[in-house]
């Protein structure tokens, strides 16, 4: 390996991600040794270090963009083709879990998704609990025969066990949500203590939520904590 390999290193990193981007820490993270060797990068890094050694190696084929207190690579993309791509793909339609999942801020989420309300190419859905999803204007998921657009049942939410119904997905994420205040990340700690469950089944339902990419779990910069 030679140190012109590193883009394409990264990609290979990124496809297996099934994403075209991810925190420049997790990055760090998934290098193989020799690539570490090489570069001269190590996990313990803060992701600033990081960035400062990868970008004369990456050039233009990959951006950093900053979220918060988190650094991340991207593929160079138009914000709009991922946030169409995370509607698509996401289970929970939701704004807020959409911007979760993104490197960007919720105010620019917010810009994208309302330009295309305005434009036609999305719309919102309320359900019966009055919580707004949204939908692409060309995805199945709202067309309908009637001129009235039904919105979609909610699925049922996810259980552990039949023996941890009180342990649900849905209670997972609204303790998620209260405990973000606008910083689209929260301390898996403050998580755990919030919900006071049983460690085997808040574990369980967390690695269940990162499998199903509805969270992404990152290791923390150290630059950034106290």
């Amino acid at each position: 390996m030679i140190i012109n390999d590193v883009p394409d290193i990264i990609q290979e990193i990124l496809s297996k991600n099934k994403r075209p981007f991810m925190t420049v820490k997790s990055l760090a993270v998934s290098m193989g040794a020799e690539v570490k060797r090489l570069t001269g990068i190590n996990p313990h890094m803060t992701a600033t270090e990081i960035r400062k050694i990868l970008e004369p190696l990456v050039k233009d084929k990959f951006i950093f963009h900053k979220k918060g207190p988190t650094l991340y690579i991207l593929e160079p993309c138009e914000p709009e083709d991922l946030v169409i791509a995370e509607i698509n793909n996401a289970k929970i339609k939701s704004a807020k879990w959409i911007a979760h999942s993104l490197p960007f801020s919720k105010a620019d989420v917010a810009k994208i998704i309302n330009g295309f309300v305005d434009s036609g190419r999305a719309k919102i859905i309320f359900n019966d609990t009055l919580e707004a999803r949204i939908y692409l204007t060309d995805t199945p998921a709202i067309k309908t025969q009637a001129p009235k657009i039904e919105p979609e049942p909610e699925p049922e939410p996810e259980k552990i066990s039949s023996s941890s119904s009180d342990y649900s997905r849905e209670e997972f994420m609204r303790v998620f949500e209260s405990l973000d205040n606008g910083r689209v990340f929260v301390r898996i700690c403050d998580l755990r203590k919030k919900l006071n469950w049983p460690r085997d089944l808040f574990d369980a339902i967390l690695m269940m939520l990162r499998d199903k990419e509805l969270i992404q779990l990152h290791i923390a910069d150290e630059s950034t904590m106290s």
